[in-house]
C-alpha cells in the first residue's frame, strides 16, 4: 500500500513538471519585437496600423485600403512627428496593459481589423 502510495505520487510529479516545463509551438518561436522596422499604414479603429518587416513573423494579415497587408499590429501609442502613412521606421513593440489595449470610441469613417494591439516604445536595437 505504502509502495503504490508513493509510486503514484512520484508519477503524479513528475507529469506536473512535465506540464509545467512544456511550452506551446508559439511562445516558444515569439520573435524578438525589441527593434522592428516597420511601415506606418494609417488610422483604424484600432489606432494606427503598423506593418512589420516580412522577416517579423508576427502580426496578421488584412486588405487594408484594397492591398493585402501581412504581419499588421495595430497601436495607439503616440508615434514620433513625421511618423506618416508610408514612412519606415524603427521601434520596439510590447504586449499593452488592460489598459492600454482598451477599445475606444471610432469615428464610423474607419474600420475595426483582427489584429494584435501593441505599445510602441523606442527601439532596444544591439546594432
Amino acid at each position: 500500500m505504502m509502495r503504490s502510495l508513493l509510486s503514484i505520487t512520484l508519477g503524479s510529479l513528475f507529469l506536473l513538471g512535465l506540464l509545467v516545463s512544456c511550452q506551446t509551438e508559439e511562445e516558444a518561436q515569439e520573435p524578438d519585437l525589441s527593434c522592428v522596422s516597420v511601415r506606418v499604414l494609417g488610422l483604424s479603429c484600432n489606432g494606427m496600423l503598423l506593418q512589420l518587416d516580412e522577416n517579423v513573423n508576427f502580426g496578421n494579415t488584412i486588405m487594408y485600403r484594397d492591398t493585402l497587408r501581412t504581419h499588421v499590429v495595430g497601436t495607439y501609442s503616440e508615434l514620433p512627428t513625421g511618423a506618416e502613412p508610408g514612412r519606415k521606421i524603427t521601434f520596439a513593440l510590447r504586449n499593452p496593459t488592460a489598459q492600454e489595449a482598451a477599445s475606444r470610441p471610432c469615428l464610423a469613417i474607419y474600420q475595426r481589423f483582427d489584429v494584435p494591439q501593441m505599445v510602441v516604445e523606442s527601439p532596444r536595437c544591439s546594432k
